[in-house]
């Protein structure tokens, strides 16, 4: 866990998505610090674990909570922003930590709004592989009990709105994902549980279509205040355009 800077504004959580190292967000870390954000990226213990058996969601759904736990007990105000498959762990490590449900227990600070980018929001009982047709897509490589990015198709998959020395760059700085995150059921829907949600769309994201993404974000319509925003940018908009994620993101916080 990594954090940056204090401030009155709300505390960022940045739960990320498959493969990427932490690296991948010092630049949008540094863009949120300067404007005044405490910013906590959490590492998963799905990406890049060595101990066997390889975890999956449920000790995701924990790293994010002990992350929660002290921030929330301190009294901050939490924005939970999720990328990719990091959708279906925050939605998940959510429960119980939204500042409603927090406060009627007498509680402190809690998460105020969840924020998804380009990531999975699935039904309670779905999996991330149920969500992809049951098959890996043509560019995951599925290795035991790992799963990777084909490196000849990652540049242009997951960093095709970069340069090209980028793109080949990115496409290095990966490491697997456990396929157990990948089979475990959801079994949290905040949307339906009264927790404000946002979307953050990105329009030409190839590793996530942007009509899969209105698809799936057409389910935060069941709950209170939903919000979007719209970044003309590929997989990794963290990366191409932190600045414009920065803006995004505080459109869809609002007043919050």
């Amino acid at each position: 866990m990594a954090a940056a800077t204090t401030s009155a504004l709300p505390t960022i959580v940045i739960v990320p998505g498959s493969w990427q190292l932490p690296s991948a967000w010092d630049e949008f870390r540094a863009v949120a610090a300067r404007a005044g954000h405490e910013v906590y990226h959490v590492s998963l213990p799905s990406i890049g674990g060595t101990e066997l058996p390889l975890t999956g969601l449920p000790e995701d759904v924990a790293a994010v909570q002990h992350v929660l736990d002290g921030l929330a007990d301190h009294g901050d105000d939490i924005v939970l922003l999720c990328h990719s498959s990091g959708g279906v762990v925050g939605s998940n490590a959510v429960a119980g930590y939204d500042i409603a449900t927090r406060k009627a227990l007498g509680k402190k600070g809690g998460v105020v709004r969840i924020v998804y980018l380009s990531a999975f929001l699935l039904p309670k009982g779905k999996s991330l592989l149920d969500m992809l047709g049951g098959v890996p897509l043509p560019w995951m490589i599925v290795d035991g009990d790992r799963v990777t990015g084909d490196p000849e198709m990652m540049p242009e998959i997951g960093f095709n709105d970069l340069p090209a020395d980028q793109q080949a760059y990115w496409a290095q700085q990966v490491t697997w994902t456990s396929a157990a995150l990948f089979a475990a059921p959801s079994e949290y829907e905040p949307w339906n549980n009264g927790i404000p949600g946002a979307y953050i769309f990105q329009t030409i994201d190839n590793a996530l279509p942007y009509n899969l993404q209105q698809n799936m974000a057409q389910q935060l319509q069941l709950g209170p205040h939903p919000r979007n925003a719209t970044m003309e940018s590929g997989h990794c908009g963290f990366l191409s355009m932190p600045d414009r994620l920065l803006g995004a993101l505080k459109q869809v916080i609002g007043g919050n």
